[in-house]
């Protein structure tokens, strides 16, 4: 951890963080105060009491603690984090929370819209009670969509936007017999975190000129659609009859592929458009199969695109990755290695940007977890503080900040209401 951190880009922002009530888990709103938090955004992260948020029960177990404390997913998305708890399903705990929002320039809200409709924590509420407000709803259809009572999740998100369906793209050759694959972990989650975090920087934006906050409504579903965006263009605009087009119905493979296997793995391969195809004949110094008619121009190329995967991969398989990904760099041709955890773990190039940082946490002890996807020079992100245990800001946030008194403190922690 940085014992001196430089000024965060967002240290004059104050930022709530709802827990998810609902049992599916979801982990879009702990993303966006993630990403806010590690620039210096003040993220208070509201847990209920005794149980903590769902990020405390996921993830490997640390050492030397208990579950709630020790769980990487806790450890890596509430870094930066202040803890409290809070019983939201009961009115006392919910008037807490009002006094909270009420100097807090946003608020993440990931529960469903029915669920807060009957807490009173709906968004027309909070913004007509609190016009300064960012209130940012991630939902996973919408708070006002035709599914916003439906169940959702990271599965259905990557499905139904699109993304699963074209899962492993240019791969699928059986289609019946090789249905769509599920993405690793939580990605629709994170990503749609991401777009909140953006959303509500775009809003607080907005605010310094109008000086009015407004209601943010991020679908993890529409979040995923926008991932997608070369296939809605394609289908917009491109010729029903062009490969891409047709491809993008039928899931089938229609041309060279992407994933290739090699003697110690697999790698990434792109060898169109004809730029590429040049560099990859260099690369392979100039084989004679190279020279067959078969292959002497792109559409032919993509014609013979089973004769041209099979003879790549013969290639690939007399060489390692490193040696590939090193010889197609050379040529200018886009290819990089598939690795596992422990490669990623060991990479040389996010060791030169520093990318994954240590943290000392009082109860795990000390790890290593990823950084930010990115470098701010006058401002970057950094670990200011570890995960919270919780409820460990309790009486900073209640007694000092609210003023509430000692033995009101202490009772509504003997009810389970803090």
């Amino acid at each position: 951890m940085d014992n001196h951190p430089s000024p965060g880009a967002l240290e004059d922002l104050k930022i709530i963080e709802l827990p998810m009530l609902d049992a599916m888990p979801f982990f879009a709103a702990s993303w966006a105060g993630k990403t806010m938090a590690e620039l210096g955004a003040e993220v208070l992260k509201i847990e209920p009491p005794k149980i903590g948020a769902q990020d405390r029960r996921y993830g490997p177990i640390g050492r030397g603690g208990s579950d709630a404390e020790t769980r990487a997913l806790h450890l890596y998305l509430d870094c930066n984090k202040l803890s409290a708890t809070l019983d939201l399903n009961d009115r006392r705990g919910r008037d807490l929370l009002m006094r909270l929002l009420d100097g807090a320039d946003v608020l993440f809200n990931p529960n469903p819209p029915a669920l807060n409709d009957r807490m009173e924590l709906s968004w027309r509420t909070l913004c007509a009670r609190f016009p300064r407000l960012i209130a940012v709803s991630t939902t996973f259809f919408g708070t006002d969509s035709r599914y916003r009572d439906f169940r959702g999740g990271d599965l259905v998100a990557t499905q139904m936007s699109g993304v699963g369906y074209e899962t492993p793209f240019n791969q699928v050759t059986d289609p019946p017999n090789h249905p769509p694959l599920r993405a690793a972990e939580r990605q629709a989650d994170y990503m749609t975190g991401y777009t909140a975090a953006a959303a509500a920087m775009a809003a607080i934006e907005g605010r310094k000129r109008s000086g009015k906050g407004q209601h943010v409504d991020v679908s993890q579903w529409l979040a995923m659609v926008s991932t997608i965006r070369i296939n809605v263009g394609e289908l917009s605009h491109d010729s029903p009859r062009a490969g891409m087009h047709r491809r993008l119905f039928v899931r089938r493979k229609t041309n060279a592929g992407w994933i290739y296997p090699c003697r110690d793995g697999f790698i990434s391969f792109r060898s169109s458009p004809g730029n590429f195809w040049e560099g990859a004949v260099r690369m392979m110094d100039s084989p004679e199969w190279t020279r067959d008619p078969l292959f002497e121009t792109e559409t032919l190329r993509l014609k013979n695109s089973d004769a041209l995967d099979a003879l790549l991969t013969s290639w690939f398989m007399e060489h390692t990755k490193q040696e590939i990904f090193e010889r197609a760099q050379a040529q200018g041709v886009p290819c990089f290695p598939l690795y596992d955890i422990r490669e990623v773990a060991e990479n040389e190039q996010y060791k030169a940007r520093g990318f994954f940082q240590q943290c000392e946490h009082p109860v795990a002890g000390r790890f290593t977890m990823p950084g930010p996807p990115y470098r701010m020079s006058r401002t970057p992100a950094a670990i200011r503080r570890p995960a919270p245990r919780l409820g460990e800001h309790n009486a900073i946030i209640f007694c000092e900040r609210l003023k509430m008194p000692r033995d009101q403190f202490e009772a509504l922690q003997l009810e389970g209401v803090i």
